[in-house]
C-alpha cells in the first residue's frame, strides 16, 4: 500500500479529493458546494428515494486530533442534526484509532450508519489503492506516492538527477496544474520534445519539473543537463526509457548566446530524440533569450526542423489559475496568522491576483517566511505592494539589506562564474577575494563555510554529486541577472571578482557581458589584463592550461594580438605546451596551432599534447583543430602520428554513427543493401576528409566494417513504427468540471467559513 501524504493538499484540494474518492467507492457522483452555503456540507448526493447523503471533510493538519474530535462533538453535530441527512460520511486527514472512530460514531449517531463512513488517513490510503484512476487524477498524491520514492531509492540514476528529483517532489506540493500542463504532455507525446518558453518568473522551470516527475513515475530514467549537451550524449542509452532535462538551455542568464556549432549540437540531439520512441526531451528558455538566439533559429531552419513544433509559450495565466497559485502558497507557507490576515483583509488577495506584475516567482517570494524576517506584520501589505509595483526589489532588498559585505561577495562570485561552481573552487575564489587591497574593511564574518550555510536556501543552493563532490549554484537564475546588471558599471568589483575566480566559466561570462554591450571592450580588456598579469607573476601556479589558453584567446579578441615579441604570450605558450592535455582542450589546441605555425613552440611538446588529446575521445570541434595540428608535421617522419589521428577519427565516426545513423542520406534512393553500404562509405569518406584524416577512404572502410549497416537497413525498410511508450493522463482535474453556479470561484476558494 502506498503511504499517501495528504499534507501536500490544501484544504480545498482535500475536499475535492475526498468527494472524488467517495464517489468512486459508492458508485455515485457527490456534488460539491461552496463552503458555508450549506453549513456542514462538502459533498452531497440526492438518492432517487428522495433523501440525501452528505460528505464532510476535515483537513486540519496542524490541529491536534483531540481538539478536532471535540470540535466535531460540540459544533458539527448541531449542523448535522439541522440537515438531518439519510447518511453522513466524515473524512479526516488525521490518523484514527479504533477508539477514535467509536467516539466519533457515538457523537454523530444516528446519521453515521457504520464505522466505514468515518475515514481517517489510513482508510483513505487503503481506498485510494483500490481506485488508481482517482489517484491518477489527483496529481500531488500520485506524483509523491511510494512508486516515485522507490524509483529514487532503486534506480541507478545519476547523483545530480537524484538531487533534482528530490527537489521536484518537494516543490510539487505548491504546484498548480494549469491547462499548460496538459498541453505540454500532449506536445511531448506527439513530438518527444517540448521547449517551454515565456517571460521570467511565469513558471517555465516549475512546469518542466512537474512534467519530469510525471514521466519518472511512469518508468523513465532522468538525466539532468547542467551545462553542455554532451552531458546527455554521454548517458544516452538507445534501449532504455529516458527523459532529458535542460533548464535555461540558452544560458543561466540572458547574456549567453549559442555559437553555430552548439546550436547544431542541440538540433542534432533533438533529431536523435525524435527518432527514438523511448526518449523525451524537456527544455526551457526565457522568450527574450530564445528570440535573441537567432543562430539557433537558423540551425532549426537549415535542419528542416520547425522550432515552433516543440514550443509551449507561457504568456499569461487565467485569473483563477493565479488565485489557486496564491492560495496554495499561503496554505503551505508558515506565515503567522497576522500576516495571513493582511492578505484577507478587504479581500486584498484580489489586488494581488489582478496586478499586472503577478507571477508565480513573485508569489513564492512574498510568502517565504525566511524573506520576511525584517518585515513586521503591519508592514507586510506595503511590502507586497512595493514588490508588485517594482519586481526588481525581489532581489534588491534582500541583497542590499539582509546581506553583509562577505555574504554579497560570495553571491557575486557565483553569479559571475555564470554556472554552478565546485565548492572548493568557490572557497579558493573567496579567499583570493578577501586578499585584495581594501578587503580588510569588509563587514561580516570571513569564514567561508559559515557564509555558505547562511546563504544556502535563500541566495545559494548547495548540493553534492557522488560521494563527495559538492557544488554551489545560484538559488534562482534571475538573481544572476540582477547581480550582473548591478555591477556592470563597477570596474573595481569586476576586476576583483573575475581576478578571484580564475575559471573558464567566468571568462565566458565576461565575454558575454562584452558581446551584449553590458560593459565596454576597454573594461573587459582591463579585467583580462589584470587576471593575466596576476597569474603570470606566479608562473601560472594553480591555473589549468585550458584556462591560460582561453585567457590568451580572449586577450587577442579584445585587442592584444598574438605576437612572438609578446613575452607574456610566449611564457603562456611554454606553460600550455608543458602541461598534460586535460578533459577540455579546444583553446589549448588553438593556441598551440598558432605557436606551431609561427615557430613559437617545440614540436615535441605538441606531439605529447596530441597523444593525450587522442586518448580523451575528442569532439567534432576539437578534431578539426587536432587535424590541423597533425598537418604541421612531416608525414614521412611522423607517420605514426598521422595513423593515430586517423584511428581517433575512426573511433569518433563509429560512435557518432551508432548514436545517429544518417538514414535519409544512406537509404535515399531505396536501393539494395549493397548500394546502401556503398553510399555509407562515401558519406564516411566525406566526413573523414572534413576532419582532416590522412587516408579518409581507409577510415571510411574501417567504419563500414565495424558498423552494421544491414541492421539499419532492415530497421528503416521493414520495422513498423513503435507504439508510444507512455500514455499521458488526459483527464482534466475533476474540480474544474464542478464549477460553482452563481458563485465567484476566487472568493469561494479563499472562503474561510
Amino acid at each position: 500500500m502506498s503511504d499517501y501524504d495528504f499534507s501536500r493538499l490544501n484544504d480545498k484540494e482535500f475536499e475535492i479529493f475526498c468527494t472524488d474518492l467517495l464517489s468512486a467507492r459508492e458508485g455515485v457522483k457527490f456534488e460539491r458546494f461552496k463552503p458555508g452555503r450549506d453549513a456542514g456540507v462538502d459533498g452531497r448526493y440526492f438518492r432517487p428515494e428522495g433523501d440525501e447523503w452528505i460528505l464532510q471533510c476535515k483537513h486540519w493538519i496542524s490541529t491536534p486530533l483531540e481538539k478536532l474530535v471535540k470540535s466535531i462533538a460540540d459544533s458539527e453535530i448541531l449542523k448535522v442534526r439541522k440537515l438531518s441527512p439519510g447518511r453522513y460520511i466524515l473524512a479526516l486527514s488525521h490518523s484514527l484509532s479504533r477508539n477514535d472512530k467509536n467516539i466519533l460514531l457515538q457523537k454523530l449517531s444516528p446519521f453515521v450508519l457504520s464505522p466505514a463512513d468515518i475515514l481517517g488517513r489510513e482508510d483513505l490510503s487503503d481506498l485510494l489503492a483500490k481506485h488508481p484512476d482517482v489517484e491518477r487524477r489527483h496529481y500531488k498524491l500520485w506524483i509523491a506516492s511510494s512508486n516515485v520514492l522507490a524509483y529514487m531509492l532503486n534506480k541507478p540514476i545519476y547523483d545530480r538527477s537524484h538531487f533534482e528529483l528530490g527537489e521536484l517532489i518537494e516543490e510539487s506540493k505548491q504546484y498548480v496544474a494549469t491547462a499548460n500542463h496538459l498541453q505540454a504532455i500532449e506536445k511531448l507525446e506527439s513530438t518527444s520534445i517540448v521547449i517551454i518558453t515565456g517571460p521570467a518568473g511565469i513558471g517555465k522551470t516549475t512546469l518542466a519539473g512537474q512534467l519530469i516527475l510525471q514521466y519518472v513515475a511512469d518508468g523513465f530514467d532522468l538525466s539532468v543537463i547542467s551545462d553542455d549537451i554532451r552531458e546527455a550524449e554521454g548517458v544516452y542509452d538507445p534501449d532504455s526509457k529516458q527523459i532529458f532535462y535542460f533548464d535555461d538551455f540558452l544560458g543561466r542568464n540572458y547574456l549567453e548566446a549559442l555559437s553555430g556549432h552548439e546550436g547544431a549540437k542541440i538540433v542534432g540531439f533533438i533529431r536523435r530524440i525524435v527518432k527514438n520512441p523511448k526518449k523525451r526531451f524537456v527544455l526551457t528558455s526565457r522568450t527574450t533569450i530564445l528570440n535573441q538566439g537567432k543562430i539557433l533559429n537558423d540551425v532549426f531552419h537549415n535542419s528542416n526542423i520547425n522550432r515552433n513544433e516543440f514550443e509551449i509559450t507561457l504568456e499569461s495565466l487565467s485569473q483563477f489559475d493565479k488565485a489557486k497559485i496564491l492560495y496554495n502558497h499561503i496554505w503551505h507557507s508558515k506565515l503567522d496568522c497576522e500576516y495571513v490576515e493582511q492578505l484577507y483583509s478587504h479581500r486584498r488577495y484580489r489586488a494581488i491576483i489582478d496586478h499586472k506584475n503577478f507571477n508565480p516567482r513573485l508569489i513564492r517570494f512574498v510568502t517565504d517566511t525566511q524573506r520576511l524576517e525584517s518585515v513586521p506584520s503591519e508592514s507586510y501589505w506595503s511590502h507586497i505592494t512595493d514588490l508588485l509595483n517594482d519586481p526588481s526589489l525581489v532581489w534588491g532588498h534582500p541583497f542590499e539589506a539582509q546581506l553583509d559585505d562577505c555574504g554579497r561577495a560570495l553571491v557575486i562570485l557565483v553569479a559571475m562564474n555564470g554556472r554552478l561552481i565546485k565548492e572548493p573552487e568557490l572557497s579558493e575564489a573567496f579567499s583570493r577575494y578577501l586578499e585584495y587591497p581594501g578587503a580588510a574593511g569588509l563587514t561580516g564574518k570571513k569564514d567561508f563555510l559559515l557564509n555558505l550555510r547562511h546563504l544556502s536556501g535563500s541566495m545559494l543552493t548547495r548540493f553534492v554529486v557522488g560521494e563527495n563532490h559538492p557544488f554551489v549554484r545560484l538559488f534562482n537564475p534571475s538573481l544572476g541577472d540582477f547581480v550582473l546588471n548591478r555591477y556592470a558599471n563597477n570596474t573595481p568589483t569586476l576586476r576583483q571578482c573575475f581576478g578571484s575566480l580564475k575559471t573558464l566559466s567566468s571568462l565566458k561570462t565576461l565575454k558575454d557581458m562584452t558581446d551584449n554591450k553590458m560593459i565596454k571592450s576597454s573594461v573587459a580588456a582591463e579585467v583580462i589584463d589584470h587576471i593575466f598579469a596576476s597569474i603570470s607573476d606566479i608562473n601560472f601556479l594553480g591555473s589549468s592550461a585550458e584556462f591560460v589558453a582561453q585567457l590568451c584567446i580572449t586577450r587577442s579578441e579584445l585587442g592584444e594580438k598574438f605576437s612572438l615579441s609578446n613575452q607574456g604570450l610566449s611564457k603562456a605558450i611554454d606553460f600550455i605546451g608543458g602541461e598534460e592535455c586535460g578533459g577540455f582542450f579546444l583553446a589549448s589546441a588553438r593556441v598551440l596551432l598558432w605557436a606551431l605555425r609561427n615557430g613559437g613552440i617545440d614540436k615535441r611538446a605538441v606531439e605529447a599534447f596530441l597523444s593525450g588529446a587522442f586518448s580523451i575521445g575528442p569532439s567534432y570541434d576539437e578534431l578539426l583543430i587536432l587535424g590541423q595540428l597533425v598537418k604541421c608535421f612531416d608525414i614521412v617522419v611522423n607517420q605514426a602520428l598521422y595513423d593515430a589521428y586517423d584511428q581517433t577519427v575512426t573511433d569518433y565516426l563509429i560512435t557518432s554513427v551508432e548514436d545517429e545513423f544518417p538514414e535519409a542520406e544512406v537509404f535515399s534512393d531505396g536501393g539494395s543493401q549493397t548500394s546502401a553500404r556503398r553510399k555509407f562509405i562515401e558519406l564516411m569518406d566525406e566526413k573523414a576528409s572534413e576532419l582532416g584524416a590522412n587516408d579518409s577512404y581507409s577510415v571510411a572502410d574501417s567504419v563500414a566494417n565495424l558498423v552494421n549497416v544491414d541492421r539499419f537497413y532492415d530497421k528503416y525498410f521493414y520495422e513498423t513504427d513503435h507504439e508510444p511508450s507512455y500514455t499521458p493522463y488526459r483527464e482534466s482535474m475533476t474540480w474544474r468540471e464542478r464549477s460553482f453556479i452563481a458563485i465567484d470561484p476566487i472568493d469561494d476558494l479563499f472562503s474561510r467559513e
